[in-house]
């Protein structure tokens, strides 16, 4: 992959975030994308030339290099970096290599359960790391007035050249350039097809251009030599799953580097591994298996840390208080799920029976989730939601959101969940067929 060649000349210029436009996954319509008002920083602007300016493709190595290509096969094993956790097979390395084309850097992976619930801007950063950059090759001179000049020998008037000039000037540090249509492959390749992909997320460290239908790398970017450290893995007949805690090295005779649960940064030896990983949290990654020779990432979740000698996974505890909800009986209640709504009067319905009763006893034996694991319970892939809104005098009104099932950190099973406002409550699985027995109950009653 060949980047653009800079000058001697230091260029410190300042950079911004920028944001994207929409395009589904599999398509590259070039014309929605130039419609998109909504670009500003890094957006570009019509010019007098642009009737004679080149806007050919220039190559790039998309089907030649990176997720359309396995190379464990061709791994010198010798020469890889060490492995502590588990023995290796074929599926481990086919593994690695996987995890390696879904992760952008050393930091916490973002969890999610079901590619449908994972957030849109950390997918795309992870497709845009892995896309190859076009093959631009551009210098810059200083002009008799100081100013930068880009300069490309092969394409002396391609519309990039004229883009990366007019960004120059507007004080915008550009390195790289990637094709909108290659990354919305290597996204599919990872994520897979159909999924509408909304260029406004926020795209850190680069910016797009709808008109041009190219992204660009903001400054020096810097490679991540990520190395997964395998725990387990099991091969099923829809899906593949590994559980791994992520370090970084490409040197077998150098210290694996692993950043820590609480931010601090190791390095790891056959010596110290144990006493520096016991208790560090392992997380699931799970594919989809598309082909034989595709899988597609469908979930990520920590399902618990390593044990003190580093051999087996174990739950944390579970990060709950003895602190239920305070509910009093509502006047009437309205629950919805996948659009159907049903109300009930309750004063009206409920005189003389007791299902209502069992609604409130059953939600008062739920327990609050502790601290930041509040904001990590995950929805389980498949789990159906469900509202209930409590309603009282004067208008007010208390809302319960409802899932089926969820996972907490470090937990690998799963949990009833649901909200009242910020606050987090989990019951057992089981106790969610009461509930929809108990709601069951208030409509037979209404």
């Amino acid at each position: 992959m060949k980047k653009l060649r800079f000058a001697a000349a230091l260029i410190a210029l300042s950079m911004m975030m920028s944001g994207c436009s929409q395009l589904t996954i599999g398509s590259s319509d070039e014309s929605s994308s130039a419609e998109t008002p909504s670009v500003t920083i890094g957006s570009s602007t019509k010019n007098d030339q642009e009737n004679t300016v080149d806007t050919s493709l220039i190559p790039t190595e998309l089907e030649s290099e990176g997720v359309f290509v396995s190379h464990w096969q061709d791994w010198d094993l010798e020469s890889l970096p060490s492995q502590y956790l588990m023995e290796m097979d074929d599926t481990a390395y086919m593994l690695i290599e996987q995890v390696q084309n879904v992760t952008a850097d050393l930091t916490v992976p973002t969890t999610f359960d079901g590619i449908e619930h994972a957030p849109t801007n950390a997918l795309l950063r992870i497709a845009l790391e892995h896309t190859p950059a076009i093959e631009l090759s551009v210098e810059f001179e200083l002009d008799e007035d100081g100013n930068l000049t880009a300069i490309s020998s092969q394409y002396p008037n391609h519309a990039l050249v004229h883009l990366l000039q007019n960004e120059l000037e507007e004080g915008r540090d550009l390195r790289e350039f990637y094709y909108q249509e290659d990354v919305t492959a290597v996204y599919a390749r990872l994520f897979g097809d159909g999924r509408l992909l909304s260029f406004q997320d926020l795209c850190p460290n680069y910016y797009y251009y709808a008109r041009e239908g190219v992204f660009a790398h903001k400054g020096e970017k810097t490679d991540s030599n990520i190395w997964p450290m395998l725990v387990d893995h099991t091969d099923g007949e829809d899906t593949v799953t590994v559980d791994l805690l992520l370090t970084e090295g490409s040197d077998p005779e150098k210290p694996l580097t692993y950043l820590r649960a609480d931010g601090s940064s190791v390095e790891l030896t056959a010596e110290n591994y144990q006493d520096e990983l016991a208790g560090e949290p392992v997380y699931r990654y799970t594919f989809q298996k598309v082909s034989d020779t595709q899988l597609t990432l469908d979930g990520i979740r920590q399902i618990g840390v390593l044990n003190d000698s580093c051999d087996q996974v174990v739950s944390v505890d579970l990060p709950v208080e003895d602190t239920s909800p305070q509910l009093e009986a509502p006047e009437r209640l309205l629950f919805s799920s996948d659009g159907a709504q049903r109300q009930i009067d309750l004063q009206k319905e409920y005189e003389g029976t007791t299902a209502l009763e069992y609604l409130l006893d059953l939600l008062g034996e739920a327990q609050e989730v502790q601290g930041s694991a509040s904001t990590q319970v995950l929805a389980a892939s498949g789990s159906r939601t469900l509202t209930l809104t409590f309603g009282y005098t004067e208008g007010e009104e208390v809302v319960l959101n409802v899932m089926s099932s969820g996972y907490l950190p470090g937990i690998p099973e799963s949990y009833m969940t649901f909200s009242i406002g910020s606050t987090q409550y989990v019951l057992p699985q089981e106790d969610y067929s009461l509930l929809s027995g108990c709601l069951n109950s208030c409509i037979q009653a209404a």
